[in-house]
């Protein structure tokens, strides 16, 4: 019954979409729309853009889109802009960003949980002017995202970045406690790399234990969607939830859930 709700609002949001696109007067079409924003991308970053989708349209009249850039499909995106063409934000800085520090973690952790992929995003939005010139300009770097994005949001030198790690169960073959260590350890690198910009970074995790097929599934998941919701927690768990996949926790010294190594192990023998 969920299930059906669930298709049945979905399918209620697109055809209403689809009347504000194209049914009222003075809107643009949803091919024009897709138009705008790459054109407003490209002369903002100067490079070429695609927007694969309209995502939601707000009452202020305001669309926000998926989008990626033309050589490189899996960085994907989200961007708002109003029905004039204006671009007011877009996270295609730092979707960068947390691709670079997903592969300086996976690059630490190495082999160490088997089969696996990462995903990062940080919740510092930076999308101003003087870093679309960086970018442009072939200037912009992790160093300067992170003093940037401190300068502008007042963070105090702390920056959050929120992990998610999807693990083929049917490759990995750990001790536990290893395990435990191997992450830690791995996170330890990021977090150097952090300091280096004076920036003290602390980690939210959401590790799923899936089988191969749904392994495949969860790509799939993130080949398609810019943002982490619920659809990644219903492949995983099933929907109605059925299992139980997903630890969760966090390192750093912001912290909001303890966890120690005994009751991460205890933790993990319930997702084996």
């Amino acid at each position: 019954m969920k299930k059906f709700l669930s298709i049945l609002l979905s399918c209620a949001f697109l055809a209403a979409l689809a009347i504000c696109l194209t049914g009222c007067k003075g809107r643009v079409t949803e091919r024009q729309l897709k138009n705008m924003v790459e054109k407003a991308l490209e002369e903002k970053y100067s490079e070429e853009f695609e927007c694969s989708a309209v995502l939601f349209h707000d009452q202020n009249g305001s669309y926000k889109c998926l989008c990626y850039p033309e050589n490189n499909p899996l960085l994907k995106f989200e961007a708002a802009i109003y029905s004039d063409g204006h671009l007011f934000w877009d996270h295609y800085p730092t979707s960068i960003v947390a691709s670079e520090l997903s592969k300086t973690l996976d690059a630490a952790l190495g082999d160490d949980l088997g089969k696996h992929f990462i995903y990062a995003y940080s919740n510092t939005g930076v999308h101003d002017t003087e870093t679309a010139r960086k970018i442009a300009g072939d200037e912009f770097t992790l160093d300067y995202f992170l003093r940037h994005g401190n300068e502008v949001y007042n963070h105090n030198n702390l920056m959050q970045v929120n992990y998610f790690i999807i693990v083929d169960v049917s490759t990995a073959d750990n001790v536990y406690e290893d395990e435990w260590d191997n992450i830690l350890n791995a996170l330890d690198s990021v977090h150097r790399l952090g300091l280096e910009s004076d920036i003290d970074l602390y980690f939210r995790l959401w590790i799923y234990f899936v089988p191969a097929d749904v392994y495949t599934r969860c790509l799939g998941y993130f080949e398609r969607n810019a943002v982490v919701r619920s659809g990644l927690d219903q492949i995983a768990e099933g929907f109605p939830r059925e299992y139980h996949r997903i630890i969760h926790f966090d390192v750093g010294t912001k912290t909001w859930v303890t966890l120690t190594k005994e009751e991460y192990v205890e933790l993990r023998k319930t997702v084996d």
